[in-house]
């Protein structure tokens, strides 16, 4: 059993290079868009050109410092056009280095500014969740290069004091990588879900 789900999961690592694009599906506003990531440079830091759909000229620039990509714990979610540089706290569609061992070892909970200019909440794992029992928590189905494959996910969801799930509060799902955390899905006042990966075309 094992080895047929690990032979159905794509590797998300080895397709993300300068050209990929990531294609999410984004709800907001009352609104279904594309928000459209193409991926320009990985090193030293991340530059990717971005495009939504909800309108034309929607569209810019975004770069990373070699820091924000270290330690970061601000997501950069409301874009403008234009092409932008993000200061050193503030990181988008990537989790830092940092986020994703907070997340993924000891404690496996973060403070993260969920949008910039908001408060930090506490990010982090919930081991049981009864309001999602009927989905998948584990695998997002996406499209890559025009076949259905499925990809491992970490759900990193808002937790109060006592370390349990705020109901209806904030979350986000990453890839389980330590060299590409991309955001799989996102809820926070709007939701995102990447459906499609295109290395080619």
């Amino acid at each position: 059993m094992l080895g047929i789900l690990s032979f159905a999961q794509v590797n998300i690592q080895s397709l993300i290079k300068p050209g990929t694009k990531l294609i999410y599906a984004v709800e907001a506003n009352g609104m279904k868009y594309d928000f459209i990531v193409t991926v320009k440079a990985l090193n030293p830091a991340l530059v990717f050109d971005w495009e939504m759909t909800d309108r034309t000229g929607n569209s810019g620039t975004i770069t990373h410092t070699a820091t924000a990509m270290v330690s970061a714990n601000t997501m950069y979610n409301y874009f403008s056009p234009g092409p932008k540089t993000l200061d050193d706290n503030t990181i988008s569609v990537w989790l830092s280095k940092n986020s994703f061992t907070g997340l993924t070892k000891g404690s496996m909970n973060v403070m993260m500014g969920m949008n910039i200019n908001e408060s930090l909440k506490k990010m982090g794992m919930v081991v049981s969740d009864e309001d999602k029992d009927d989905d998948d928590e584990s695998e997002l189905k996406i499209i890559v290069n025009g076949e259905k494959e499925t990809v491992e996910e970490k759900i990193a969801q808002e937790l109060n004091a006592e370390g349990r799930a705020v109901p209806e509060g904030a979350f986000f799902s990453f890839y389980n990588s330590a060299k590409m955390p991309i955001i799989l899905r996102m809820n926070n006042g709007f939701s995102i879900v990447l459906k499609e990966i295109k290395t080619k075309g």
